[in-house]
């Protein structure tokens, strides 16, 4: 059985919940499963808190709630299972969020072993589905390294900055795309590679480095 660790399908559900054809075939919340709601429900709406805005190494960086609760159960649905409906509704909170100054989206990529592990790369995912709300072009224009390790659980103090390559321009007024705002050394690698002065994350945890 493959299940989400902290989820409720880790004890009673089976793979169509984890691969996310549950929630397109019944009417439940996609984080408490309560029967009968949208997708999510009045509950698990109001646990959701929205992130203020801050400036990381220089660069502005906005974020759509803050990594706890039901936005941190999102995201890890959408990113560790691939739960497409966990990403529209973080993708369409962010998207409430963006710069209005933004000409394009620029993802920030996943090393090549992890979106091999994972089948999935959630940066790109969320910047074609916010692209696909407010109609701006989504640019590839960093190349990941092929590995680095991973961030998730790790101590912030022993976090590396990976280091990102230019896989294309980007236009002036470009904005990053990214899943979680954590310690800022990420956003700051990716940024300098084109001097991009912004950026857009679906939640922010705690900042302790780059603030």
């Amino acid at each position: 059985m493959a299940t989400f660790r902290g989820h409720p399908t880790a004890l009673v559900l089976p793979d169509l919940v984890a691969a996310g054809w549950y929630f397109d075939l019944m009417p439940a919340c996609i984080s408490c499963l309560d029967w009968g709601n949208d997708v999510l429900c009045s509950r698990c709406h109001g646990q959701l808190r929205p992130a203020v805005g801050m400036a990381v190494g220089g660069m502005c960086v906005v974020s759509a709630y803050t990594h706890e609760s039901v936005a941190r159960r999102l995201v890890h649905m959408f990113k560790y299972q691939g739960i497409r409906q966990a990403g529209v509704l973080l993708a369409k909170a962010m998207s409430a969020t963006l710069p209005t100054d933004c000409n394009a989206l620029v993802p920030v990529p996943r090393a090549l072993v992890r979106r091999i592990r994972y089948g999935s790369d959630p940066a790109a995912q969320l910047a074609r589905m916010v692209a696909s709300e407010v109609g701006l072009p989504v640019v590839n224009g960093l190349r990941a390294q092929l590995w680095w390790p991973a961030h998730a659980g790790s101590n912030r103090l022993s976090r590396k900055a990976p280091v990102f390559g230019m896989a294309k321009e980007v236009p002036a007024g470009s904005v990053l795309i990214d899943d979680v705002l954590t310690t800022g050394a990420t956003l700051a690698a990716a940024g300098a590679v084109h001097g991009i002065e912004s950026a857009l994350t679906a939640t922010r945890a705690g900042i302790d480095r780059y603030g």
